[in-house]
């Protein structure tokens, strides 16, 4: 076994179990997550598939009730079960996924460093350092969003596909190691489809691994039939349900493809954060890399990890222009200058695949992980004798960089709340059995399984997916549902100038019908770090008599 990979394998099991106590504790301190899209669908989801809520509900969580439930499960049954009174101790198993992110950085940095055929060190640690302290990884540690293990599993696969030396791994199956990355992607992309744009990434990064052979076309299949597994596993089931009961696969994604009945024939992907010109489309990093709001997320925050790597990465590029004879990286391994190639040519994909999809930066952890790495290597790239002169060289320019780009850094908040005594402390007034639930003002879906004798009513969910569907099948539906109900109806509420489109809606669908009788909705979810309560008028009114009869 080579002699600077050995003593990094000695550590596996020691630096596995401190990065797992380091996201334990790191989410248990963040607080209980209180994020808009938990509130909104990620414990509807959970639950509508435990309990088979397909033919009585109607979208409680707006468009988002179609997603796949999968992920969500664990944390639903966890929080309403075994760890219902332990919020502190479901944090610190949810914070696990940020320490296997963390030990899966310090694996492909090892990787790294092995197939350079040189000790891993210090300049590598701040790489590391500089990646898992990211904006969207740690602001997103212990949530429901699933961006950090989807991340893990990403970025496994491409820890699979890097390649070391010959004698670093005796015995080593690179099929095996390839068909199980495949996996992986698979999995990520099954489980939430905003990791698609990391399957081709991962792809381009074996094949700049391997070039061009017989060999790498063959594991590139391997590749591939690994990645159809696993997104069928993690997806094709819930596919097949969207498919017999909206005619859609990914509904109401792309339905402008599929064209089901159900709503508008559009392609569903929310293009808010995409750039709006040129420059942007260029240099979109050095937009977020300064304090901002509202360019590839909702909170404000600052993050130049992206910024610093793209332009760490075109400096090499002009560089090998230049020097032409040069190598691209300061290694005489071909282990190494090829794993660096993989790493370079899986960033450069997934960003390019990641601007043009979505923009939206909570999708771009695993892009964010692998900053540092990528300006270890231009640095190394480009500055490679004045390096070697001075051992001390490289790992005070990585600690500098990681402490300049530490202290530029503006972390955005999600939501979290203080723990109560129960992880989901939520009364919701008693309504009758066989009552119809409105829902108006989004979130308002995860109240749902939280309604006293809940398998007994049904939901109706009128969000801004409703206005979308105004003339086509769900609306018909949803008209139908409540003009047919013979029981009572009640409205889930939320008040604010912001909620006017879905109020109209509801006035619409109900004929204007008057609400009685409000009473509030008390939820642990709506109250911030702060205790400041941002139910926005969280209540729960009767729906008053039809004035027309």
């Amino acid at each position: 076994m080579n002699g600077t990979h050995a003593p990094q394998s000695r550590y596996f099991w020691t630096v596995l179990t401190g990065c797992l106590v380091l996201g334990a504790a790191a989410s248990m301190y963040a607080g209980q997550d209180a994020f808009w899209d938990t509130r909104n669908y990620h414990l509807y989801n959970a639950w509508a598939w435990l309990t088979d809520r397909y033919g009585k509900d109607i979208t409680p969580a707006g468009m988002q009730s179609y997603f796949n439930p999968l992920a969500d499960i664990p944390y639903f049954l966890l929080g309403t079960g075994p760890l219902a009174h332990a919020p502190r101790w479901l944090a610190a198993l949810q914070g696990l996924a940020f320490g296997l992110l963390c030990f899966v950085m310090w694996r492909i940095a090892v990787r790294l460093a092995a197939a350079q055929r040189r000790p891993f060190g210090i300049g590598d640690a701040a790489a590391v350092l500089i990646g898992i302290s990211g904006t969207m990884a740690v602001s997103q540690l212990g949530s429901t969003t699933q961006e950090i293990s989807l991340a893990v599993l990403v970025l496994g696969s491409l820890c699979l596909l890097l390649p070391t030396p010959p004698d670093a791994s005796p015995g080593n199956r690179a099929g095996a190691r390839t068909l199980i990355a495949g996996l992986c992607a698979g999995v990520a992309a099954g489980l939430k489809p905003t990791a698609i744009v990391y399957g081709p990434a991962l792809a381009v990064a074996l094949m700049c691994a391997q070039g061009i052979s017989r060999r790498s076309i063959k594991n590139l299949l391997l590749f591939t039939l690994g990645a159809g597994v696993g997104f069928f596993v993690a997806y094709g089931w819930w596919g097949l349900h969207l498919w017999q009961t909206t005619g859609n696969p990914v509904f109401p994604m792309f339905n402008h493809l599929f064209h089901s009945g159900l709503t508008s024939p559009e392609e569903g992907t929310d293009g808010q954060f995409r750039p709006r010109t040129v420059w942007q489309w260029l240099f979109y990093p050095f937009y977020w890399a300064g304090k901002n709001k509202g360019v590839v997320t909702e909170p404000p925050f600052a993050d130049p990890r992206l910024a610093v790597a793209m332009a760490a990465l075109c400096a090499m590029a002009l560089f090998r222009i230049a020097a032409r004879k040069r190598t691209a990286f300061a290694t005489q391994a071909p282990e190494g200058a090829a794993a660096a190639r993989a790493l370079v040519g899986f960033a450069v994909v997934a960003y390019v695949g990641w601007l043009g999809l979505f923009s939206i930066l909570r999708y771009a952890v695993p892009l964010e992980a692998v900053t540092g790495l990528l300006i270890l290597l231009a640095l190394r790239s480009l500055g490679g004798a004045w390096l070697a002169r001075k051992a001390w060289r490289e790992p005070f320019a990585m600690a500098l960089a990681f402490v300049a780009i530490a202290t530029s850094t503006s972390y955005p908040g999600w939501g979290r709340t203080p723990y109560a005594d129960r992880v989901f402390a939520i009364d919701v007034p008693a309504v009758e059995p066989g009552s119809l639930v409105l829902f108006a003002g989004s979130p308002v879906g995860y109240l749902a399984p939280f309604f006293p004798h809940a398998d007994q009513l049904e939901f109706i969910g009128i969000a801004r997916f409703t206005a979308r569907s105004h003339g086509y099948g769900l609306w018909h539906q949803m008209a139908q549902r409540i003009r047919d109900h013979k029981g009572p109806i009640y409205v889930a509420r939320r008040t604010g100038a912001e909620y006017a489109e879905e109020w109209a809606l509801l006035n619409e669908l109900t004929g204007g019908r008057a609400l009685e009788d409000c009473r509030p909705i008390r939820s642990n979810l709506e109250s911030g770090k702060s205790g400041k309560d941002r139910s926005m008028g969280l209540s729960l009114c009767r729906l008053g008599p039809d004035a027309n009869g």
